[in-house]
């Protein structure tokens, strides 16, 4: 892979897609790990070509940017995860720099899941209610042809014994209610369970990159 020599000013050329700065960190990483004074582009480039060139891997340098593109990555894949990024060498103070900018579907995915549930789950809550309101309209429907029972009275040998009264058949019991028959309970829980994967993801595969991408960089230099 070639690439110019030394260091390179910031590359303007924008990654496509949404620049939303707030909305972009759901599922876009963007860092840098430092780079040896000595080393040139082309010879930083080369050191992580290994890690880059994959199965299913895109690779392309334009104006000292290296961009890749994967395509259905494998497991063994170790930037599996970002699936789209761009990198390039930037000068810092007295040294350099390798800037990235990766772009994840697998955390988009994970951010969006837990939405979907919690919208199961209200659906849950929505359906319950309204066949509540429907099995208490026609309860209230019944009631207005149904005529009042006889309370039964209690004989005087046994209220002088006392008996309790028998109970009034025109009272509704109180009785717990019936929370549905849909539960809401499990849409809660794996939105949830894929909020937690999301926020451990967009912590560890951050720091993921840097470290893999240090130890490319401190690596033997490639074989020509």
């Amino acid at each position: 892979m070639s690439g110019a020599a030394g260091t390179l000013e910031t590359p303007r050329r924008a990654m496509p897609g949404l620049s939303l700065p707030l909305i972009d960190k759901i599922w876009r990483v963007r860092g840098e790990v430092p780079v040896d004074a000595g080393m040139s582009a082309a010879e930083a480039f080369a050191r992580i070509d290994p890690l880059l060139r994959t199965a299913g891997t895109t690779l392309s340098e334009e104006g000292g940017v290296l961009t890749y593109t994967k395509r259905n990555p494998a497991a063994q894949d170790k930037l599996a995860t970002f699936t789209r990024g761009r990198m390039w060498i930037e000068q810092a103070g007295a040294g350099a720099v390798l800037r990235f900018d990766l772009f994840s579907h697998a955390l988009l995915l994970c951010f969006l899941t837990p939405l979907l549930f919690l919208g199961f789950a209200q659906a849950a809550i929505t359906i319950n209610a309204w066949e509540a309101a429907g099995a208490e309209a026609s309860e209230q429907a019944g009631k207005k042809d149904e005529k009042p029972k006889p309370v039964k009275k209690l004989h005087p040998v046994d209220e002088f014994l006392g008996a309790p009264a028998p109970e009034d058949p025109n009272k509704k019991k109180d009785e717990k209610k019936d929370e549905g028959r849909h539960s809401p309970d499990e849409g809660y829980a794996l939105a949830g369970i894929f909020a937690a994967i999301y926020l451990v993801g967009r912590w560890l595969e951050p720091f993921l990159v840097r470290r893999r991408l240090r130890a490319a960089l401190a690596g033997p230099p490639p074989s020509s």
